[in-house]
């Protein structure tokens, strides 16, 4: 029985079983994903093109006004693929509990659901496109004033004779007042072994924690000045050299108006990471200019955003300069994002 197939059954089941009770929900979301990065004259170079686009239909049940129960797919191509159909389809399905102060979720669900900022040295542009699902559970409280706070828990990788047990956990939280903030995120990862391991494999410990404080206020241009600081606490079982606990301090400016943006982020501290000539992306999932070598990392960005149509249409696009204390890349970005859901069917209960 075809994936399709057996979503459908279990939702005509489940649908007949609460039909005085429930309303149907269809909905469907879009998104192009384009990154060009010229890093050739940069210590790290990691220049490539990322450009894609992702369907994803999605159907379900809500009751009681906030339980929802749903399925979705995820169909993937990679422009240029023409060996495929699809580059990559899969699944999504999740139970969701929300009010206006709590969001719960279990299952298989999209990222966007986390409202923490967790910044590139968590998880780079690319990184959080192409892997744009969470499979496990979250919890999240929020606030009136928009003060909030969360803890996710996504298992990344099942143990294979190809695939690396990965498993992390997530949390931030947020707290606002007239114009002073402050905040944290948080990532614990534990990167294990496949089930036929190699010798030169081992398991890795990895924990990340930015907290941060900032301020923001309008002149006729919004502001936004950011002060935080990377922690992290690695550790290679394989080694013998013990936990590595390489930190840095981040400063990111930013003003805005009509939906332009100039903005600069520069973090000065330490090689965040130690092992990446070990495992690189395998392990690490953020930006690899967090792992300069020359102890400075200046990232300069003009970009615009937008939303239209009722927020049914998002379109951001930017020109980034990175400088790693080495050379001066470039990178351009382009995303257009599209998302509509429709509750229809009330039941008289």
């Amino acid at each position: 029985m075809s994936l399709r197939t057996c979503t459908l059954a279990c939702l005509a089941a489940l649908g007949a079983a609460t039909a005085s009770a429930q309303e149907w929900i269809a909905g469907v979301g879009f998104r192009t994903f384009f990154d060009n990065r010229e890093y050739s004259g940069m210590g790290f170079d990691g220049s490539k093109t990322f450009f894609a686009a992702r369907l994803t239909p999605e159907a379900g049940l809500r009751w009681a006004e906030c339980n929802r129960l749903m399925a979705a797919v995820d169909l993937m191509q990679d422009f240029g693929d023409g060996s495929t159909f699809l580059t990559e389809a899969k699944p999504q399905i999740w139970y969701q509990y929300e009010t206006p102060r709590v969001l719960a979720a279990a299952g298989i669900f999209s990222r966007t659901k986390l409202r923490g900022d967790y910044g590139e040295a968590f998880f780079d542009r690319a990184y959080a496109f192409y892997n744009n699902r969470l499979q496990g559970v979250m919890g999240q409280y929020r606030s009136e004033g928009g003060d909030f706070v969360e803890l996710a828990i996504d298992w990344e990788g099942m143990q294979s004779a190809e695939r690396r047990e990965r498993f992390r956990i997530l949390s931030a939280g947020e707290l606002h007042g007239h114009r002073f903030y402050g905040g944290y995120a948080l990532s614990v990862l534990h990167f294990a072994k496949t089930s036929a391991p190699a010798a030169d494999e081992g398991i890795v410990d990895h924990i990340l924690v930015n907290p941060y404080a900032g301020l923001r206020f309008s002149a006729f241009f919004d502001f936004d000045i950011r002060l935080g600081y990377l922690q992290s606490l690695q550790r290679d079982r394989i080694a013998e050299g013990g936990w590595e606990a390489p930190k840095g301090g981040v400063l990111d400016i930013r003003f805005s108006r009509w939906g332009l943006s100039l903005g600069n982020m520069l973090y000065a501290g330490e090689n965040q990471m130690p092992f990446y000539d070990r495992y690189s992306g395998a392990l690490y999932s953020g930006c690899a200019f967090f792992g300069t070598r020359d102890h400075i990392y200046n990232r300069t960005d003009l970009s615009y955003g937008n939303s239209f149509f009722g927020g049914t249409l998002d379109i951001r696009a930017g020109i980034l300069f990175h400088y790693d204390g080495v050379g001066l890349g470039t990178q351009q970005v382009l995303t257009l994002s599209v998302k509509l859901e429709k509750i229809f069917g009330r039941q008289a209960k």
